[in-house]
């Protein structure tokens, strides 16, 4: 949008000039700010109601900056600028990786329902966002595939617990804390974050991910 001038305001006129200065303070003094609306009953009870806890507020700072990551996974190369920014600044003490399996894969039949599986997760999860990351995703066919993941969390425990709306779906996997500074961690986090590779622990071709950002 092109730049305009601002508008100059006009000049008071000659008579308000010459009000002494006196008088004009007390005009200003007689204008009684307007009273403050009222608020409903609704409006009273979400005002009365306590602000909710920070599930986190108890760990200390951390040098990683989770969003930072997240830009640069949004918008740059995977493998040749967002994975070693990851691995750069990865704060091992401030974060933790898991690895995660659903639990009865013999119940996943059409390959559309198990990503719904996925979806509905996510959005159940979706106030974990500024304090987590993951990549899920679906490997083989119709009646016959699987879901794991790796996962980001703020703190070196497993999220959910800490509030009762991440609750509903995480007992359905299986969860294992992996060591940062292990091949495995490094192999996991390249395949999973890039949807490229051999997946030889799996046994199925990858289908389709989702990631939780």
């Amino acid at each position: 949008q092109p730049k305009r001038d601002t508008p100059r305001k006009e000049k008071g006129s000659r008579e308000e000039k010459q009000k002494p200065q006196a008088e004009r303070k007390e005009e200003k003094k007689a204008a009684a700010p307007a009273p403050e609306e009222e608020m409903d009953e609704c409006e009273q009870a979400l005002a009365a109601e306590p602000k909710a806890k920070d599930p986190f507020a108890h760990l200390p700072k951390s040098t990683f900056v989770l969003d930072e990551f997240k830009r640069k996974y949004s918008n740059e190369d995977t493998l040749s600028v967002a994975l070693p920014y990851f691995w750069e600044h990865f704060d091992k003490d401030g974060w933790s990786l898991w690895y995660s399996e659903y639990r009865f894969p013999e119940e996943l039949t059409q390959t559309f329902m198990s990503c719904n599986l996925i979806t509905g997760m996510f959005q159940r999860l979706d106030k974990l966002r500024k304090n987590a990351f993951a990549s899920v995703i679906l490997f083989g066919t119709n009646n016959s595939s699987s879901i794991s993941g790796v996962w980001v969390f703020r703190g070196q425990e497993l999220a959910f617990p800490l509030s009762p709306d991440w609750q509903v779906d995480y007992e359905s996997y299986t969860w294992r804390k992996l060591d940062p500074g292990s091949e495995e961690a490094q192999t996991l986090v390249r395949e999973y974050f890039s949807w490229e590779g051999a997946f030889q622990h799996v046994g199925k071709a990858f289908n389709q991910g989702k990631i939780f950002k």
